[in-house]
């Protein structure tokens, strides 16, 4: 009884602290909490939900083709933020619950679709055997007791020399659902950490020649070295770094990534980056 009106009492509690914050929230979901098991850290179960379409336009077919992990239970404030990011990643546009991933997912396919008829092959050179197409992945990577970290691809042609490659990583804490981005890293030690990472890019793509570097590298000032703007993705291995095409380098040099270890990584970690990838000793609460 006591453990009951504990529970009670939390999910109160935590309904009153959303109620006047201004993050999204699916209250729905958030409604219909029951236990305690939903707002404490557990393996997030999904289901596979596949969408292939297309259409017709001039005589030149669109394709739209979605593979994704959808989170269906596990702690709640940790599937409602990998939702809402999947959501976003699709463009951002769906107002409706987010816990129906099959109905969220075909909002977007209708919405591609519709790009592709309105925009992109009426713009397409008319020759023959020509098409347009968008293929989505969103995976989950790797899930530890702390942390679950999701993938999202997206590759596509809508005319022009070549075509497009996308892939960034979200990794979200499990305790709570936050997004982990650069602010798991020290301020100070930053710059080192761009060394780092400049170096392993270097040594995997450029061969650490300084003339071809010169030669693949589009950034105006080539003395400036940047972390990747997508987040860094925690795997099993390590941290992972991903720039996209274009980002620092041309077409032709692809996406440079590398991932470094996470010995090498965790000087570089605050506390609560450390306690993440069980690096650091953190008191439990």
């Amino acid at each position: 009884m006591k453990k009951t009106l504990f529970a009670v009492g939390i999910l109160c509690g935590l309904t009153l602290m959303l109620a006047g914050c201004k993050t999204k929230i699916d209250t729905q979901a958030l409604n219909a909490l029951t236990s305690l098991s939903q707002i404490t850290p557990a393996d997030i179960k999904t289901r596979t939900i596949t969408i292939a379409d297309s259409v017709m336009q001039d005589n030149i077919p669109g394709k739209f083709t979605l593979e994704v992990d959808f989170p269906e239970s596990g702690n709640f404030f940790v599937i409602n933020n990998v939702r809402e990011w999947m959501s976003e990643q699709m463009g951002g546009t769906y107002e409706g619950s987010m816990e129906n991933g099959a109905k969220m997912f075909d909002y977007y396919k209708t919405s591609v679709l519709q790009d592709f008829q309105q925009n992109v092959i009426p713009d397409m050179p008319k020759i023959k055997d020509i098409s347009c197409y968008k293929d989505v992945k969103i995976a989950k990577i790797c899930e530890t007791d702390r942390y679950v970290t999701y993938l999202y691809t997206q590759e596509g042609y809508a005319g022009g020399a070549h075509g497009w490659f996308v892939s960034e990583g979200q990794t979200f804490r499990k305790s709570d659902g936050r997004r982990i981005d650069y602010d798991i890293f020290r301020e100070e030690s930053k710059d080192e950490l761009t060394e780092l990472v400049k170096d392993n890019i270097f040594s995997q793509y450029f061969e650490s020649n300084a003339k071809e570097m010169e030669n693949l590298l589009t950034m105006e000032n080539n003395d400036f070295f940047p972390l990747p703007q997508a987040a860094p993705i925690f795997r099993e291995d390590g941290v992972e770094f991903v720039y996209q095409q274009y980002e620092i380098a041309c077409y032709a040099a692809g996406m440079p990534s590398c991932v470094i270890t996470y010995d090498l990584i965790e000087p570089f970690l605050t506390q609560a980056g450390r306690w993440l990838v069980n690096a650091g000793h953190v008191a439990e609460n």
